[in-house]
């Protein structure tokens, strides 16, 4: 509007943004997978990688719920979701 002295791209840029962003996010899933078990898949991973590095094996799931301080069936829950992608 240009009576409020704001430029249109102040609008724009993150609403084209954002949804670039969910054509990604929903397109890239074989199957609907919640955000938050998605940002945990990447959480686990990394955790996985460094544990894995420190221990000279794959962890567990405990210790994996250990290092991320969670429970054993979030991080089930984590694993099951890694599956969808």
């Amino acid at each position: 509007e240009l009576s409020r002295e704001v430029e249109f791209t102040s609008f724009a840029i993150p609403y084209i943004v954002g949804e670039i962003k969910r054509f990604f996010r929903d397109s890239t899933w074989s199957v609907h997978v919640p955000r938050r078990l998605q940002e945990l898949r990447v959480t686990l991973a990394k955790a996985k990688e460094q544990l894995a590095g420190d221990l000279d094996r794959e962890p567990t799931v405990a210790e994996l719920a250990t290092h991320l301080g969670i429970g054993e069936e979030e991080v089930i829950e984590g694993l099951v979701a890694a599956n969808g992608y």
